[in-house]
This record gives structure tokens, C-alpha cells and sequence, in this order.
């Protein structure tokens, strides 16, 4: 009698359990998902790092909270003494609209040995609060991010440079020029820059500065540089080729900087593209647009100027009518080409405006009697067909006589 009872007791006992758990599950995987942490990235390697050398990596932590969400951190692992985490202090707070960007440092002793180390950095909330008050101290959300760094004895000099920009300036005052430089080698650099300043048709060399950059740039980081550079250039538009020798290739660049008169407003504008049908016949009247912006603060006088060659013979030199464009606007210097011959064209050009030049840009025209592109061979497929058909043929004649043969072999092993 007592077991009956106690089996019946137990019975619902654990028809309870099964009814409250699945329950528990959704409401604490609800209360987990609707806050999350999350990283950029998951798994950051560290290769070619120097002993008592410097290699860092941006992580940017993110959660779907409207509140503050505080936020801690643990390294793990075997380079747990290399790693710290810029900004250092504990804990620090995000939210939807506030991510936070860490950066994730390493720095091995002078006598690590050169091998691959492992280790991890655990990012963990505090417990889960929201507006209306604290959710519970058990509910937590965390990310792992896996480590792994290579030690090397081997230096590396590596690095990239771009993003130049020099500000138009009154005259008697120095240019201003900077740049974005990525340093992809294992060791510091203080790259050495060549600005050459050419006249504004670039037929003469006017000035050229050497200087070196006053700051080293760590391993792995990328830093934008400034230097001010004293100048007795003419007022006028100069186009300047730029060259980092540290960076090679990486390291070049051409932009265009003018000098104003004092109490000058700087003009600036762009010729965005040049717009034509790119197929055409012979005798057509062909509409060419080159499609310029005003981005300065006044009204430009603008005209386009170019050619119109194909091989090295020129066809046609442009040179539109100025238009008055007022700041913010985009307009179309139109032209128009009548090609008398078949073959392809090559259109280029710049935008004049206000004594300075844009940079240039261009665009293909191709002229054939019908106005079309070229169809490409078609394949004849009846060809290919029959071949496909005949190959089959002697496939299945020769499978059928081979078939016979072993049909025959097989008869006289009975007999």
C-alpha cells in the first residue's frame, strides 16, 4: 500500500520536473539571450613577435542592453603574464549604443624561447540588471577570445602608408601634412617621407621636402602622423608625389595643394566621372558629359579640358564653355564627338575651375558599324552534338565486342 503511494508520489514528482524544467530552460535562455556580449573577433594569432618586442590587436565588445552593462576581464594561459588590455581599469561599462574598443597587447621577455604560445582573454558581465532593477546575481553572459602568439629572433621591417592630405593655405603660412601609416613589421619605425611639388601642369618640378616623423610607430599599430612644413612657394595650385622609401610601393601617393593669397577662399571641386554610350556607329553625334561637383564655398567658374585619341593620334582636343556651379552642385560639362572612323577611343580629362585643375579622369568609346558590341563566337552546338553522338556510338560498339569476346572465352572454360 505505502509503495503504491510513494510510487504514485514519485510518479508526479517527476511529471513536475519535466514540467518545470523546460519552463526554467526558456525563461533563463530568454533572460541569456536578451543580453548578450559580443567581440569582433574571435580568434587573435600574434605571428613573427619579437623577445622584449610589442604586437597588438583592436577588439570592439558590443551587447544589445539599452543600460550600461559593466564588464570585466581575465587572461588565461601560458602568455597570461605577456598580455594586458589598454585601457587597463576594471570594470568598464557598454551598452547598444556605446561599444567599447579595447586593445589587446602583447609583450614577451627577453627570454621567451621562439615557439607558439597559447593562452585566452575572457570578457565577462556582472550580473544582469536592467531598468526596473537587478535580474540576479547568477545570470551572467561571457566571450572567450582564443590567443596565440609565435616568437621570432628574425627582424621584419613592413609597413603602409596612405591617407595623405595637405590643407590649402594662405600664403606665408606652413603646409600642414598628414598621413595614416600602418606598421606591419615586428620592430619601431620613423619612416622618412619625399613630398615633390610639381606646377600646376605638372611640367616642372618646383620644390621637394624631406623630413622624417618626429614619433616611432610601434609594432602592428596603426597611427596617423603630422608634420608642419615651412615653405616659400608661389601662390598657386601644385600637384605633390608623395613617397615613403621605408614602405616602397606601399608608401606612395599624389594629391594637389594650393597657396591663397591672404584673406583667400579656397576652391575646391571634383570631377566625379565622364559619362558617354559606350558603344556607337560611325557618323554618330556622340554626347560626352563630364560630371563635376562644386565643393567649395563659393561659386566656380568650371569648363572641361581633354582629348580625344585613339592609339597616339588625337581626334579631337576639348574644351567646353565655362559654366557658373554653385557650391554643392553637380552639373555636366557636355561636349560632343562625331567620329568618322571605327575603332576604340580613349577620353580624358580634367575640370578647370577657378585657375585649378581637377584630377583626371576618363572613359572608353567603341565605334563599329552597328552601335553594338561585338557578339562573341557562338559555339555550334549541332557540331558538338554529332562528335558527342559518333564518340558514344564507338563506345557502345566496342563494350559490345568486348562483351562477346568474354561471352565466348567463358563458353569454352565450361566446355
Amino acid at each position: 500500500m505505502y509503495k503504491s503511494e510513494n510510487l504514485k508520489l514519485l510518479n508526479f514528482l517527476l511529471i513536475l520536473f519535466l514540467f518545470i524544467l523546460p519552463i526554467t530552460l526558456l525563461l533563463s535562455s530568454e533572460l541569456v539571450r536578451a543580453t548578450v556580449i559580443g567581440a569582433n573577433k574571435g580568434v587573435i594569432n600574434f605571428r613573427n613577435v619579437l623577445k622584449n618586442g610589442y604586437a597588438q590587436e583592436l577588439v570592439t565588445l558590443t551587447t544589445d542592453t539599452d543600460f550600461n552593462l559593466s564588464v570585466t576581464y581575465k587572461v588565461e594561459g601560458e602568455l597570461a603574464d605577456w598580455v594586458r588590455v589598454e585601457p587597463p581599469q576594471q570594470p568598464f561599462f557598454i551598452s547598444k549604443d556605446k561599444p567599447n574598443v579595447v586593445a589587446i597587447i602583447v609583450e614577451p621577455p627577453g627570454d621567451a624561447k621562439n615557439q607558439h604560445y597559447t593562452g585566452s582573454i575572457r570578457f565577462l558581465t556582472g550580473a544582469l540588471a536592467g531598468p526596473e532593477g537587478q535580474f540576479g546575481t547568477a545570470v551572467r553572459a561571457a566571450i572567450n577570445i582564443r590567443l596565440g602568439v609565435d616568437i621570432t629572433g628574425q627582424e621584419i621591417v613592413s609597413c603602409r602608408a596612405g591617407g595623405f592630405q595637405i590643407e590649402d593655405v594662405e600664403e606665408g603660412y606652413p603646409l600642414e601634412f598628414y598621413a595614416l601609416v600602418t606598421n606591419n613589421g615586428n620592430v619601431r619605425i620613423k619612416p622618412e617621407f619625399i613630398l615633390e611639388f610639381w606646377n600646376q601642369d605638372q611640367s616642372e618640378l618646383v620644390e621637394t621636402f624631406r623630413f622624417t616623423i618626429n614619433e616611432s610607430i610601434l609594432p602592428t599599430v596603426q597611427k596617423r602622423v603630422f608634420y608642419s612644413l615651412e615653405h616659400d612657394l608661389d601662390i598657386g595650385q601644385y600637384w605633390v608625389r608623395i613617397r615613403t622609401p621605408l614602405c616602397g610601393d606601399a608608401g606612395s601617393g599624389f594629391i594637389t595643394v594650393s597657396v591663397i593669397e591672404r584673406g583667400g577662399v579656397s576652391d575646391k571641386g571634383e570631377l566625379i566621372r565622364i559619362e558617354n554610350e559606350p558603344w556607337v556607329r560611325v557618323g554618330d553625334i556622340v554626347p560626352i558629359d563630364a560630371v563635376f561637383k562644386n565643393l567649395g564655398t563659393r561659386v566656380v567658374s568650371a569648363k572641361f579640358k581633354g582629348t580625344i585619341s585613339s592609339g597616339d593620334e588625337i581626334f579631337k582636343i576639348i574644351d567646353t564653355d565655362p559654366l557658373d556651379v554653385m557650391p554643392g552642385e553637380i552639373v555636366k560639362l557636355r561636349t560632343y564627338f562625331n567620329p568618322v572612323q571605327e575603332g576604340q577611343y580613349m577620353i580624358k580629362g580634367r575640370v578647370l575651375y577657378n585657375k585649378k585643375l581637377t584630377f583626371e579622369k576618363s572613359s572608353v568609346l567603341n565605334v563599329n558599324p552597328s552601335g553594338k558590341p561585338t557578339p562573341a563566337k557562338k559555339i555550334e552546338w549541332g557540331g558538338v552534338l554529332i562528335i558527342l553522338l559518333v564518340i558514344i556510338v564507338i563506345l557502345i560498339i566496342l563494350i559490345l565486342r568486348r562483351k562477346k569476346r568474354f561471352t565466348k572465352h567463358i563458353k569454352r572454360v565450361k566446355i
